[in-house]
C-alpha cells in the first residue's frame, strides 16, 4: 500500500498530484527555513547572554524561584530524569541503536545517528568552552564536577536521542498508523521537556542554557533530518521506473 493510501484524503490527493522530485524541494526547502529560524533563536539567545542584558536577570529570577520552591519529593524525582537525559545515558542510546540498525542493515539511517550524536557532542562542547557561563550559584549541590552552563547538553543531547529513536522506530517498524506515530512522538517530546525542566529544577541551568540546548538540538536535527531525506528520496527516484 503506498503512502497516500495512509494519509487524510485532502493530504492524500494533495501528494498524488506532487512530483516527486518537487516534493524532495519541500522537504529541503523547509530544511533550511528550521535552520534559518533556529539559527536566529540560538544567536539572539547567545548575544543575550554574552551581554548580559535583561535576559540574564531573568534567568536568575527563575533560578530564584525554583531553589526557593524545590521539595525533597521533586528533587530524587528530577535528579533521576535527569540521569535519564544524561550524556551517558544518551551514549548508551547511541551505541544500542547504532548496533541495532548495523545488525538490521540500515546503514543510512546508522549514519544519520552517528552524525547526530557525535556532531551535536561536539556542537555543545565547542560552544560550552566559546560562551564560558558559569554555572548557577545552586548548581554545587547536584553538580559535582565543574563544567560551563550554556547551552545545557542534557538538554540539546535528549532532544537529539530521543528525536532520533522515534524516527527511527516509525521508519525501522515501518508504522503508518496516525495515531501511533503521535504516540511515539508524544512520548519523546514529554521526555525531552521533563530533562529540560530537571536541569532548571535541579538548579544546574539557566532557563536559557535549556531553550539554547534545544534550539541548537533543533537546527542540527534539522541538519541531519535534511540530509536523510535527501538520501532517501533520490534512492527512491532511482529506483521508480523511468517514464
Amino acid at each position: 500500500m503506498t503512502l497516500a493510501e495512509h494519509t487524510p484524503s485532502l493530504w492524500r490527493r494533495l501528494i498524488t498530484r506532487i512530483d516527486p522530485r518537487a516534493y524532495l524541494t519541500i522537504h529541503i526547502v523547509i530544511g533550511l527555513v528550521v535552520c534559518l529560524l533556529t539559527a536566529w533563536l540560538f544567536a539572539a539567545l547567545l548575544d543575550s547572554v554574552r551581554e548580559h542584558d535583561v535576559l540574564v536577570t531573568r534567568d536568575q529570577a527563575v533560578a530564584n524561584w525554583f531553589h526557593g520552591n524545590g521539595t525533597a519529593l521533586g528533587d530524587r524525582v528530577f535528579v533521576i530524569i535527569s540521569m535519564i537525559g544524561s550524556p551517558a545515558a544518551m551514549a548508551v542510546l547511541f551505541g544500542a541503536a547504532a548496533l541495532y540498525l548495523w545488525r538490521a542493515k540500515q546503514r543510512t539511517l546508522l549514519v544519520a545517528w552517528v552524525l547526530s550524536y557525535v556532531g551535536g557532542t561536539i556542537l555543545d562542547g565547542v560552544i560550552k568552552y566559546v560562551v564560558r557561563r558559569p554555572r548557577p550559584e545552586f548548581a554545587a549541590k547536584f553538580l559535582h564536577y565543574s563544567s560551563w552552563s550554556f547551552p545545557s547538553g542534557h538538554s540539546m543531547g535528549s532532544l537529539i536521542g530521543f528525536s532520533m529513536l522515534a524516527y527511527t522506530i516509525i521508519r525501522v517498524r515501518n508504522i503508518e498508523s496516525t495515531a501511533a506515530k503521535i504516540g511515539i512522538w508524544a512520548g519523546a517530546i514529554v521526555m525531552i521537556a521533563l530533562v529540560g525542566y530537571s536541569r532548571i529544577y535541579l538548579g544546574v541551568h539557566y532557563l536559557s542554557d535549556v531553550v539554547a540546548g534545544y534550539t541548537l538540538g533543533v537546527l542540527w536535527l534539522a541538519v541531519c533530518f535534511t540530509g536523510l531525506e535527501l538520501v532517501n528520496r533520490r534512492a527512491e527516484l532511482r529506483r521508480a521506473p523511468s517514464t
